[in-house]
């Protein structure tokens, strides 16, 4: 049978509560502790609360700790959590500082814990399709990202710690990172260049950041962060342009999208990997017109061959068939595909101290790679 682990959260504000609602059906854990400055208003059942991390870290039952609070204090309660020999699984960002990220990268390597930075963003169905096509490159290179995120700012009063770059870091740094690991872990590639600019609402509040990465593998993004509309026009989109196909993916948690692709027969089996996609067109390549070029440019001749035609892009030459045009959607809703992205990661970790030999799928070098360019977008 295998070990149940018994898990504390230290941070028990809306992300902890939330942790805990995704967490507590599992089967190999148990939730039998929360750490919180504030009094809360803790769930049914044995639950045991601390008003100060330092007494949940000595708590000698548990042996997962899941960090929910503000940034700033994720070095200090990872690494003093790690020393007295507990399994960390850490909030986005890992650290504040690369310093400090690296400190918790020698305490994890001094007493051999297993830690992890909460990237359930790379757990998504559709981010798991994407991921995929790295490898197989169904429909060429990734050439172009652009990332358009707004958040709402109504419970982010002036006084939020959000808004102190002492806690949070900063947009860039508090909440960029998930789209920055995002995007390498989709590529598979590192940044190589990146700039970074944005705007001051006033003296507290830096409310819209942009940035530009240029990565190793060629491709080239553009994130957008704005924390500063309401919250019924909160909307993330991820538009990912390959040499055969444009792919818009909705929500912050990724719940929807469209495609245009062109495809040949072994695409179009890539292509139904996705889930729930439906195709609302198909046109055979032959049939389609060519109109980059205005009327009277002159004429563009496509040359045949068999039952496929060559296409070039990047300057590379690929055989295709048809083009298609489709819309996708995850059966489940944001609550439930959050939450079943958390137990991934969860789960995946757990595997990590079953077998120490398992290869994790969020690792603290992964977090320091994603805070190292968020820090250099923010350097503005």
């Amino acid at each position: 049978m295998k070990n149940k682990y018994k898990l504390g959260i230290i941070g028990f504000g809306g992300f902890g509560n939330f942790l805990y609602n995704a967490w507590s059906a599992l089967d190999r854990v148990e939730i039998v502790s929360v750490a919180d400055s504030r009094s809360q208003t803790l769930p049914s059942g044995k639950i045991r609360f601390y008003d100060n991390w330092k007494r949940l870290i000595s708590d000698e039952r548990i042996a997962i700790i899941a960090i929910a609070t503000p940034p700033s204090s994720h070095a200090e309660i990872a690494c003093a959590a790690m020393e007295v020999g507990k399994h960390v699984i850490i909030e986005k960002p890992i650290a504040l500082s690369i310093a400090d990220a690296r400190e918790i990268i020698s305490i994890r390597d001094k007493t051999d814990m297993r830690a992890t930075v909460d990237y359930m963003l790379r757990f998504n169905p559709i981010v798991d399709v994407l991921t995929e096509w790295n490898k197989s490159l169904p429909f060429g290179t990734l050439r172009r990202v652009v990332v358009e995120n707004y958040a709402q700012d109504e419970s982010l009063n002036a006084e939020h710690w959000f808004w102190d770059k002492n806690i949070s870091g900063g947009i860039f740094i508090e909440h960029g990172t998930h789209f920055f690991d995002l995007i390498s872990h989709i590529s598979g590639s590192e940044p190589q260049q990146v700039t970074g600019t944005g705007t001051n609402r006033n003296s507290k509040q830096a409310d819209r950041a942009l940035a530009n990465v240029k990565y190793k593998n060629g491709l080239l993004a553009t994130f957008y962060h704005s924390f500063a509309r309401p919250g019924i026009f909160e909307d993330t989109s991820i538009r990912l342009i390959y040499d055969l196909a444009q792919i818009e993916i909705n929500g912050w948690i990724p719940l929807s999208g469209k495609i245009n692709a062109l495809v040949n027969d072994s695409s179009i089996e890539e292509l139904t990997n996705i889930p729930n996609l439906s195709i609302i067109e198909r046109q055979p390549i032959r049939e389609i017109k060519d109109e980059s070029r205005p009327k009277g440019w002159g004429s563009v001749v496509t040359k045949k061959s068999g039952n496929s035609d060559k296409i070039k892009s990047g300057g590379i030459e690929y055989e295709v068939r048809e083009m298609i045009k489709a819309t996708f959607k995850l059966s489940e809703n944001k609550t439930e595909v959050y939450s079943g992205s958390l137990k991934k990661l969860l789960l995946d970790f757990i595997q990590s101290i079953d077998d120490p030999k398992h290869r994790q799928a969020v690792t603290l070098e992964d977090g320091i790679n994603s805070l190292g360019t968020a820090i250099l977008a923010s350097s503005v």
